[in-house]
């Protein structure tokens, strides 16, 4: 029953109507775990059946999510695609025409568990469901997400989004734990039970299930007493089905417990399971926990082989579900054969934090040298992909360690290359240059090859960065030439855009833009939007460096208009960084603070974005004569830690006029 939860249900029913009415919306429904959401969102479910197509999914915490994991549950006709792998974008609208075919009410349990890809796919949906007839409803535990967790970025980059909204389904009050007390029937104090449970619907719900009469000290103690109360054939049966997770039948959890299929009803007939869409499972993931940590190490490694028996059977392609359980029987080879293959699979459906997880597990389970340098170099490509820079680099030492020891050259000066790239992005300059040269050097001694011009181009990267045009004519050139004789167009794109920036960088203005829009149609022709991103960024940069304001105006609009269409938010956020730069040059001020302010207020916003919109946000407070000492310190105590001069001239320049027009000569004029 539901409890205290009308004014919820009813705007729930309020945003189906609107989605139904032809005005999309998303509802991110939080609350902490045991609070009632997902009672709350399937009671709106019944009452939308009638209405329209009702589609359910959602991640679990037992294996590493699956790639739109969530959105497969939900939506299973979108599987074939994700495993197909290929332009996530282009998979982000075949899902989106999927769930706008026809009225629908699409549910997401448990988003703070999703996989990347499910996060991106919602990102994605929230800002194009305005007209189309679909309420999406996603759960989540408010309580478990941190700062720097994906969904708390997710949801930063929804904030402003106007069919967007959040609900918060909080605990139960003493009247609401009255009436449950009421209708199970049991003499027990609805203050004293209040206190015990802090008004948590599931573990009111819990305590009153064994009686209620002496109330356990903790949650788990009331679960596994209910289990206990199982004969000893149905308590294999829910230690089964602990070791599963969601989506058991009563078939391969009686084969998997060794148990009769009597002994499965009996736990549904107890309560301790209860059947979802065909699929027995336990009624909260917290009841699951509780009878999984209750098993000892003998017991688990035992179901755990089982699992991996017969799912393998079943589901030989279930390779994250086949290595979660390979690790837990201590299978060696099975747990490292299984989990590169998932990782190779999250990676095609572009969910690269699962793919880092599933190489950590690889690696821990792998003894081949050679094997272990692979597996370090495809952990640091799927770190670097999700921003966990620090990881990244320590799995590519790794990989360099071994690949010395081995004596593989090729891979040791790819690894090198690798290092200058990490280095650069984490802030370790000095470290990016030296890698950079040592990469080159190694590489030389070899036939020419992909690596080697990625070597070239990488270092005219690094060249044009300290500009220093003729070093980036140079090896910008070496990298060129191989490139076409090796027909990468991504290395050629790349090389052309170093050097049509340090063109551009020198003042040789026709001819930096000739390659740089070379670089582009390459790109572009070839589907790389990172290099297409990056052509229209250096492109506007430079216009706004160089006052050449129109020209800035064109390309950053389409650089943004083309990020943003396919959700590529960190090029988009720098783009507007420098847009919000020439506005404030233009005295068009009331835009570039509307362009900067949400990147400055935005807690996901990159450094490197950060800087311009900070310094452009500072000058027009400067020049309005309001406090812009805050914008100004951020500007330029980013731009010393980058330490490249593109970073600290506009930041000097900044504050250079904030001194002149406030006449205070102090430490941010220095």
């Amino acid at each position: 029953m539901l409890v205290e939860r009308d004014a919820l249900l009813a705007e729930l029913v309020t945003d189906l109507d609107d989605a139904l009415a032809g005005t999309g919306r998303v509802i991110f429904l939080g609350g902490e775990a045991g609070v009632g959401k997902t009672a709350l969102v399937r009671s709106l479910a019944r009452l939308a059946r009638p209405r329209c197509r009702v589609r359910i999914g959602g991640a679990d915490n037992v294996t590493t999510p699956g790639a739109l994991g969530a959105f497969q549950d939900a939506i299973p006709e979108i599987a074939a695609s994700v495993t197909a792998g290929g332009d996530r974008i282009r998979l982000f609208r075949e899902l989106r025409d999927l769930i706008a075919a026809a009225p629908a009410l699409l549910v997401l349990e448990d988003l703070h568990w999703a996989d990347e890809a499910t996060l991106d796919a919602v990102r994605y949906l929230a800002r194009r469901i305005e007209t189309s007839p679909v309420l999406v409803v996603a759960t989540y535990r408010h309580d478990e997400i941190t700062a720097r967790h994906p969904l708390t970025a997710l949801l930063g980059d929804l904030a402003t989004t106007a069919e967007v909204r959040r609900l918060l389904v909080p605990p139960l009050t003493v009247d609401g734990v009255a009436r449950l007390i009421s209708e199970s029937g049991d003499a027990v104090d609805p203050t004293a039970l209040h206190l015990r449970t802090g008004g948590n619907a599931f573990f009111v719900t819990e305590s009153l299930a064994i009686g209620g009469v002496a109330l356990p000290a903790t949650v788990s103690d009331a679960i596994l007493a209910r289990v206990s109360r199982l004969t000893p054939a149905a308590q294999d049966v829910a230690a089964a089905a602990a070791i599963l997770g969601a989506g058991a039948d009563a078939e391969l959890l009686a084969r998997i417990s060794g148990q009769a299929l009597d002994a499965v009803d009996e736990c549904t007939d107890a309560g301790v399971l209860i059947e979802v869409g065909g699929s027995l499972g336990f009624r909260h993931e917290l009841a699951r926990e509780a009878v999984e940590q209750s098993l000892s190490a003998v017991r688990r490694r035992q179901l755990h082989g089982r699992a991996l028996r017969a799912l393998a059977e079943r589901t030989p392609e279930d390779h994250r579900t086949l290595a979660h359980h390979a690790a837990g029987c201590g299978d060696e080879a099975a747990a490292m054969a299984h989990a590169v293959a998932a990782a190779e699979k999250a990676a095609r459906g572009s969910a690269h934090r699962e793919a880092a997880e599933h190489y950590r597990l690889a690696v821990r389970h792998c003894i081949s040298a050679t094997e272990r340098a692979e597996l370090f170099v495809a952990l640091s490509y799927e770190c670097y992909l999700t921003d966990q820079l620090p990881e990244a680099l320590t799995a590519r030492q790794q990989a360099l360690e071994l690949h010395e020891v081995i004596g593989d050259a090729l891979r040791l000066g790819d690894d090198e290359r690798w290092l200058s790239r990490l280095s650069w992005f984490s802030g370790h300059g000095n470290d990016a240059q030296r890698y950079g040269l040592r990469a080159v050097t190694t590489l030389e001694q070899l036939a020419p090859g992909v690596e080697l011009a990625w070597a070239y181009s990488n270092y005219a990267q690094l060249r044009m960065l300290a500009e220093e045009p003729e070093e980036v004519e140079h090896w910008g050139r070496k990298a060129l030439e191989l490139a076409r004789a090796l027909g990468s167009p991504d290395i050629e794109s790349h090389a052309l855009n170093n050097l049509g920036t340090a063109e551009l960088q020198s003042g040789r203005v026709e001819q930096g833009q000739r390659d740089l829009t070379r670089s582009l149609d390459i790109a572009r022709a070839a589907d790389l939007p990172e290099h297409v991103a990056r052509a229209y960024t250096n492109l506007g940069s430079s216009a706004v460096l160089q006052k050449r304001l129109a020209d800035a105006h064109v390309f950053l609009s389409a650089g943004i208009a083309f990020c943003e269409d396919r959700d590529l938010d960190s090029w988009a956020g720098y783009m507007t960084a420098c847009l919000s730069l020439a506005l404030a040059d233009e005295g068009r001020f009331d835009e570039a603070l509307a362009s900067a302010d949400p990147l400055l207020d935005h807690a996901g916003t990159a450094p490197v974005s950060l800087m311009p919109a900070a310094g452009a946000a500072a000058r027009v407070l400067a020049r309005r004569g309001s406090d812009a000492t805050p914008r100004l310190a951020l500007a330029q105590r980013l731009a010393a830690e980058a330490g490249e001069l593109q970073r600290l001239a506009p930041a000097v320049c900044a504050a250079a006029e904030h001194a002149w027009l406030t006449g205070d000569a102090g430490p941010s004029a220095r």
